[in-house]
């Protein structure tokens, strides 16, 4: 093998690897140990301190590759027989709700089986000072995808006293920062709510006829609705998923003009500080995908807006409880229900104006799990575009809900 030169015109010496020892550097004499990273030859790196100064480039990331060689050593002395050790290798995370489809770990323990605690492997991640590494994110994901993680300091590497050890007590102390298979829980490592409380994303489709792009352009895709997420799936043709935080290929319109889109209760604050209250960020996009009163309409915007409104019943606040309201630019007009919460309430959309004399019981009933579209006989569509459910006769609603009188 021929030397490689040195800025200083100092020769580098290969080292000798002898299958995961540590040797001693025929330069300098400092200890140096095996490395290794997918597609490059397995070689030897300075770990100890007081290797000589033409053997170390120093700073930063000089830190941070001595503490990873070390693991890398405490790993195989550790898993040699039942483990394949690497370092800065690639973990698929591809299958996981996540912007990005691999995680690459500082140090990497692949198992051959499935081990009973760790999983699929433990992966260790080396903190340094300036590292703004996502850590529940990333641990998210690392679980997710069936391996163990855990978070060590380099300086904590770089003791003379370090060894697996210390990388163990990590898993075994309440307050440490290992994270195995056997008793973490993937979902517990998020900022986003819906996951951390459902063990899923809250999705809902952003519907494709408020795209700013057009019908030629339309792409389809749901956002997460928890409070703290911005995570976007778009659906692929294969009905496979792929996952991105980027907002580029929703609506671009601002936020007002959703202001006569929206049916609120009592309209007691300002639009906008009301949005604000409801979602934290991708406020457009997601008041599209959750409220059920935004439905196609063949005005300037794509979907109704709503004007001149009429309230049929108030509650003991004489509040308005129910409301008639009328789309500013089609025949349509939406019979709401005010039950506190949005996710409570009634929005019955008809094709023409309802009959008002209907009995008010009517709208005190339990709302649809479908949220189903009541239409008359001169309604353009007869079914539940959401579960496909169909009319009994022209004269009749998708659903009767005169059976159930509320207490």
């Amino acid at each position: 093998m021929p030397f490689r030169g040195r800025r200083d015109g100092r020769p580098v010496v290969p080292a000798i690897i002898d299958d995961g020892e540590a040797v001693s550097c025929p330069v300098c004499g400092g200890t140096m140990y095996p490395r290794s990273a997918p597609h490059k030859s397995r070689h030897f790196y300075h770990v100890s301190d007081d290797a000589n100064q033409y053997c170390s480039n120093g700073g930063e990331s000089e830190t941070h590759e001595r503490a990873v060689a070390r693991v890398e050593v405490a790993l195989y002395q550790q898993f040699r027989k039942s483990a394949h050790i690497e370092t800065e290798m690639d973990v698929d995370v591809s299958e996981v709700p996540t912007s990005v489809t691999e995680r690459r770990a500082d140090a990497l323990a692949t198992f051959g089986d499935w081990n009973l605690y760790f999983g699929e492997g433990l992966a260790v991640e080396v903190q340094h000072s300036h590292e703004d590494k996502d850590v529940q994110q990333v641990t998210h994901d690392y679980l997710a995808a069936g391996y163990s993680v855990v978070w060590i300091r380099a300086a904590t590497v770089l003791l003379d006293t370090f060894n697996y050890d210390t990388i163990g007590a990590e898993f075994e102390q309440d307050d440490g920062s290992g994270y195995a298979q056997r008793t973490d829980k993937a979902h517990y490592h998020t900022n986003c709510q819906a996951l951390l409380y459902n063990a899923e994303h809250a999705w809902k489709r952003v519907p494709p006829y408020a795209h700013p792009r057009g019908q030629d352009d339309l792409v389809t895709y749901d956002i997460c609705s928890g409070q703290g997420c911005e995570l976007r799936r778009m659906h692929e043709p294969d009905g496979s998923y792929t996952y991105t935080t980027s907002d580029d290929y929703g609506p671009d319109f601002p936020m007002k003009a959703l202001k006569n889109v929206i049916v609120r209760e009592y309209d007691r604050d300002a639009f906008w500080k009301w949005a604000g209250s409801q979602y934290d960020s991708a406020q457009v996009e997601r008041l599209l995908a959750t409220r059920p009163e935004i439905e196609r309409c063949r005005g300037p915007k794509g979907f109704h807006e709503w004007g001149r409104r009429e309230t049929l019943w108030t509650n003991h606040s004489d509040q308005p409880l129910i409301e008639l309201r009328e789309c500013m630019y089609c025949p349509v007009r939406l019979v709401t229900n005010h039950r506190g919460r949005s996710g409570h309430s009634t929005f019955c959309l008809y094709g023409r104006e309802p009959d008002i004399d209907w009995d008010n019981v009517y709208f005190q009933a339990s709302p649809p799990e479908c949220d189903h579209y009541l239409y008359d006989e001169d309604a353009i569509e007869d079914y539940c575009p959401k579960c496909g459910a169909t009319m009994q006769t022209p004269d009749t609603t998708l659903r009767d809900h005169t059976s159930w009188i509320p207490p």
